[in-house]
């Protein structure tokens, strides 16, 4: 068995998995009863489909036929969601570390500075393409 895809989003690991399936393509999807809503997918690796060496061509046809029409964006909807997140969350930071800024001077403006950085930490899905692993083109 060799890997010819491993990706962070169970249902696209899932549909993969059936279109080769249904192509006759032995199948196996690992991680696949992992239904964590959780950024821990990256800590497991993602969802890694693999499948027998000898149909490594014939599943890479189905992929790269299937992938032609795919143009992965990032939502609008959540490009919209997370700037008015960050601006909820900056207006209170704001709320709290401003007073504080006033009273402890320069060294509490430090983090109100630092603050925005914070939204690092915030999981959101960014619906990236996972990595296939395909042979090459063909002729």
């Amino acid at each position: 068995m060799v890997p010819i895809a491993t990706l962070l989003s169970r249902g696209e690991a899932l549909v993969v998995a059936a279109k080769l399936d249904a192509a006759g393509i032995p199948v196996d999807v690992g991680g696949e009863f992992y239904t964590s809503v959780s950024p821990d997918i990256l800590a497991i690796g993602g969802f890694r489909i693999l499948i027998p060496i000898g149909c490594h061509d014939e599943a890479s046809a189905i992929l790269r036929e299937t992938a032609e029409d795919f143009a992965p964006e990032f939502p609008h909807a959540m490009r919209s969601a997370m700037a008015r997140l960050s601006v909820a969350w900056l207006g209170v930071t704001a709320i709290f570390a401003l007073p504080f800024a006033l009273v402890a001077g320069l060294q509490g403006l430090g983090f109100f500075l630092v603050a925005p950085f914070l939204l690092m930490t915030t999981p959101v899905n960014p619906a990236v393409r996972g990595d296939y692993y395909l042979s090459g083109q063909p002729s």
